[in-house]
């Protein structure tokens, strides 16, 4: 119970710079000074799980560094003068959530044993049939994202809940039948 309490705590934490940048955007409609912050959090929250040693969400890893990046990056473009370049990243980067976590979960399927799907107690079989499939629906809401400009926030919000839901609804159909199982 305490591993499970640890877990939810520590994805409840990696959630927190997302949950900033959206209401600070939302209320204030500075997408700069949101981005910053959202930054600066990421950091932060990256930098403590890092620390800490602690297995971060694989989602959530994607989202995460999609925020730590997308600021200083699309600010540094217009910044140096490179404002087409700057503009089409600004335009694309709200879909670009899903590619960023998209990036990460190609990363984590070649190079984490646990995959992206990072279930626990799961034979490596299952572990790569499971990520292949969120891959899939990542990319697939990275594709419904950047092709429809005029509301990309629904694309990302039902892509990335449907990986976050998925991946509980597979980790307690696993468990279930672990412990069933040993029954």
């Amino acid at each position: 119970m305490e591993t499970q309490q640890k877990r939810l705590l520590t994805d409840l934490m990696e959630g927190v710079p997302s949950i900033v940048f959206i209401l600070l955007w939302r209320q204030s409609g500075d997408l700069e000074f949101a981005g910053w912050v959202g930054s600066v959090l990421c950091l932060v929250v990256l930098s403590a799980l890092i620390g800490m040693k602690v297995r971060m969400h694989p989602i959530l890893m994607g989202v995460n560094i999609h925020i730590l990046l997308a600021t200083p990056l699309i600010v540094g473009l217009f910044r140096l003068g490179f404002n087409s370049l700057g503009d089409v990243l600004a335009e694309y980067a709200y879909g670009g959530v899903l590619v960023t976590v998209f990036a990460v979960g190609l990363a984590q399927m070649l190079f984490s044993r646990s995959r992206f799907a990072a279930l626990e107690n799961v034979t490596d079989r299952a572990q790569l049939v499971f990520s292949t499939i969120l891959l899939a629906i990542c990319a697939s809401g990275a594709v419904w994202a950047l092709l429809t400009p005029g509301s990309r926030f629904v694309p990302v919000v039902a892509t990335i809940a449907a990986l976050i839901i998925g991946r509980i609804f597979l980790q307690a159909r696993l468990s279930a039948k672990s412990a069933g199982a040993g029954v």
